[in-house]
């Protein structure tokens, strides 16, 4: 009876072993992050920003913000000038960072806007993640900054700002290359208003 009970054990253990390894092929298969749109909207001169992403984070990160660990998201936006033989020149360049976590003892998440010092408390996680996905109206610059003569572009990415991850996730062995999850560049053209 033992030899069955350990054969049986050994091969639940390795089909489970199996799952999570299929599980995690998945999940690195399908991006974390995708910038579903972006553009500038113009107010008077100030141009401001307009983002839409769609997020499917992976189980291990949204385990790690319901254990409390603040997360760190954020998103990257450059506004650059084309040079015909050389590297684009980067005009303007910013990152938005937020903290998402799970407070246990008011059963609530946070939303912590690094920039402006501002808190954003929510009843569940996606209700915090999706306040993260859609930016609207965000001020970027005066469009007076830039030269009426030189052609421009603006990009932007999001994701885990790894380099700001608490300590415990950043040293963990299993997790390095996970955490390091960022969309792609998404660009549009920057046009300025005819005079």
């Amino acid at each position: 009876m033992k030899t069955r009970f350990s054969v049986w054990r050994r091969a639940l253990t390795a089909t489970a072993v199996i799952l999570l390894f299929l599980q995690s092929a998945q999940a690195q298969d399908r991006d974390a992050f995708v910038v579903d749109s972006a553009e500038f909207s113009l107010e008077q001169t100030l141009l401001r920003l307009n983002l839409v992403i769609d997020s499917q984070i992976p189980n291990y990160i949204l385990i790690a913000i319901d254990q409390g660990f603040a997360v760190p998201l954020m998103f990257e936006v450059e506004i650059r000038s084309e040079k015909p033989y050389w590297f684009d020149d980067r005009v303007v360049s910013l990152k938005q960072q937020y903290l998402l976590h799970h407070l246990p003892m008011l059963d609530s998440f946070v939303v912590f806007d690094v920039n402006s010092s501002e808190r954003h408390y929510f009843d569940n996680r996606k209700a915090a993640v999706q306040s993260i996905e859609v930016v609207y109206n965000y001020p970027m610059l005066d469009i007076n900054n830039l030269a009426p003569d030189k052609k421009y572009y603006a990009r932007v990415r999001f994701g885990i700002d790894s380099d700001e991850l608490p300590l415990p996730l950043k040293s963990s062995s299993l997790w390095d290359n996970d955490w390091d999850l960022k969309s792609d560049w998404y660009e549009w053209e920057v046009i300025r208003p005819e005079s």
